[in-house]
């Protein structure tokens, strides 16, 4: 290991003030392990996934025009993940050490929120606990609670700079109400000496906010937060149509990368100024498969890790139902392990996914993106690949 990767390892646990995870040494020795496997892409894992996501909830307070509801998509029955199964599934990943309590719903709609970050912490005390949240709901005592409930993180969706932008982008939501609560949640931390939360604010590029990262990235400097994100849409056949050239992409990318800089922006996710993932020619490939954004639904399903919840819904098995030892290797997983080690796409909702990155930037009437009920029924007319 070269002296760089140990000075950044090190500025992470510092981060994240997770250096009591050197007591926990199956923790560090599933991480590392994990890191040598996904990098071998073997067909059965032997470690566990060290980034886990459990969603809270599945219903939300707004109606962004990104979200697959917006846009006519029936969603599957709408609910919480009860605090029991929490505990349940939550006891099965004793070496996670990135924890983010979400999925296609808002976290602190859950009545037991607060009570569900405190547990968590108890049980992973050297884990990374975060939530992304449209913030809407982060009133003062919510504020407060934030600050001693063991969460790390705190990531706050805006995708505007703009009233009228984000009225149409995060629609039942309001800008000003928003950054006031902003505010009052930095205020409060200040108040209260509070290290943790770190507090992020979030920004996906989609057509309706084109021109207003740089503004988005001036008003995060003014707010005083200790980092942003921001984040490519890509979607995965809801319907959403991009409308923005590639040079619109590219130069609004590398004017906010520049304000960063001047302004002294800290950014933890940032798009690579290129296009190269629209290439054509690109082999398919992802992660998901070894478990890179592991995701666990509120009822318990483990789904493939993206977006997909809806039109394609997906299980490779329930946590509540069956050990996650017998999934991590179960016939699924190990079919679309195999079958991704040969770039071949396991899934409709995967070539989806795959088709609609590349086609990004292509007009419709060029395009060979295929929807994905057009896909499913091209795979039932396909030979079973085991």
């Amino acid at each position: 290991m070269s002296i760089g990767s140990l000075t950044g390892k090190f500025k992470k646990l510092q981060e994240n003030g997770a250096f009591n995870i050197l007591l926990h040494p199956k923790v560090i020795k599933n991480r590392l392990l994990y890191d040598k496997e996904l990098a071998a892409r073997p067909t059965v894992m032997t470690a566990q996934p060290p980034g886990l996501g459990i969603e809270m909830t599945n219903r939300c307070n707004l109606a962004c025009v990104q979200c697959l509801r917006s846009l006519g998509l029936k969603p599957y029955k709408l609910g919480d993940m009860d605090f029991e199964n929490y505990k349940k599934i939550l006891a099965q990943f004793p070496y996670a050490m990135n924890i983010v309590l979400n999925g296609f719903g808002e976290p602190m709609m859950h009545r037991q929120f607060f009570e569900i970050v405190a547990y968590t912490r108890k049980t992973h005390p050297w884990a990374k606990i975060g939530i992304y949240t449209n913030g809407m709901l982060i009133d003062e005592e919510k504020a407060r609670a934030s600050m001693t409930c063991g969460l790390t993180e705190i990531n706050i969706s805006i995708d505007a700079a703009h009233p009228d932008t984000y009225r149409r982008v995060r629609r039942g939501g309001k800008l000003d109400v928003l950054h006031d609560n902003i505010r009052r949640l930095i205020k409060i931390k200040r108040q209260m000496g509070a290290k943790f939360p770190k507090i992020g604010l979030n920004f996906v590029m989609v057509n309706e906010n084109e021109g207003e990262l740089v503004p988005f990235v001036e008003q995060a400097a003014e707010f005083g937060v200790d980092f942003i994100n921001c984040i490519t849409f890509a979607a995965y056949d809801w319907g959403f149509k991009n409308k923005r050239t590639p040079e619109s992409y590219l130069t609004e990318l590398d004017a906010a990368r520049k304000r960063m800089e001047e302004l002294g922006v800290v950014c933890h996710s940032f798009p690579e100024v290129s296009t190269r993932w629209t290439d054509p020619n690109r082999a398919f490939s992802c992660n998901f498969y070894w478990g890179e954004n592991f995701q666990v639904n509120y009822n318990g399903d483990i789904t493939l890790g993206c977006c997909t919840p809806f039109k394609e819904t997906y299980s490779y098995g329930n946590l509540l139902e069956t050990p996650f030892g017998e999934i991590w290797n179960g016939e699924k997983y190990r079919r679309n392990r195999e079958l991704s080690r040969q770039n071949i796409s396991p899934e409709a909702a995967c070539t989806s996914c795959d088709e609609f990155c590349k086609n990004f930037f292509v007009k419709p009437a060029e395009s060979n993106f295929i929807s994905i009920n057009e896909l499913a029924v091209q795979r039932s007319k396909q030979p079973v690949v085991k």
